[in-house]
């Protein structure tokens, strides 16, 4: 059994008889040829995998919207499909991402601070036991400020370093945004458009540390 095209697919019936009878409508089907309509169909309740190019005329609405709940460490590792988590606490522990595999290229994740976080650092990113690195800039700016700054991610970091009023950290006050695309193995794109608190920003390289959680 294997899936098939639809052209595949229509080509799985008898020829019809002139003129057209109700019986030509019935497909004459193998359990086996079921099998392969069956796994042919995109299940609403299973899920599964859309190997051609698909067009959504009216869009397309993804409601994997996770909220935190109070301010302690948050374990995202087990996520495999693309997600918004939001933070309208004042998060204070590390946030830990899921590994980046050959299996999960594609996946984004969009991290949200709703609320000013934490002025003691944490961590977010990937765990010291894997191989998972991240590459990008980070963007922060002062809030009400004009002044943003640039600044490129340590070369191999695993994690940014979260703190809502340092100037040379990855920022953490409310509408900070911190977003991952899963490149390949091993390897995550992310860009980052964050705030802090007060003082002027003055990003480094302790923002971005090769550190693991």
């Amino acid at each position: 059994m294997a899936e098939k095209t639809n052209a595949a697919l229509k080509a799985i019936s008898k020829t019809p008889s002139a003129p057209a009878t109700s019986a030509d409508f019935q497909l004459a089907l193998s359990y086996a040829e079921y099998v392969d309509v069956v796994d042919s169909s995109l299940s609403l309740t299973d899920g599964g995998t859309v190997a051609g190019i698909s067009t959504f005329n009216a869009g397309l609405l993804n409601t994997n919207v996770v909220t935190q709940v109070g301010t302690g460490a948050e374990d995202l590792t087990a996520v495999a499909a693309d997600t918004v988590w939001i933070a309208s606490t004042t998060q204070a522990s590390n946030i830990t991402l899921p590994q980046a595999t050959a299996a999960n290229a594609g996946m984004k994740i969009k991290i949200i601070a709703g609320a000013n976080w934490s002025t003691t650092a944490f961590k977010l990113g990937f765990a010291s036991g894997g191989s998972t690195v991240m590459v990008g800039t980070l963007r922060v700016a002062t809030l009400n400020a004009v002044l943003t700054t640039g600044f490129a991610i340590t070369a191999n970091a695993k994690n940014l370093v979260i703190d809502a009023d340092a100037v040379a950290t990855a920022g953490g006050a409310k509408g900070s945004v911190y977003e991952f695309t899963y490149i390949s193995a091993n390897l995550v794109l992310a860009e980052v458009n964050a705030y802090i608190t007060t003082g002027t920003v003055a990003t480094t390289a302790a923002a971005s540390v090769t550190g693991g959680i």
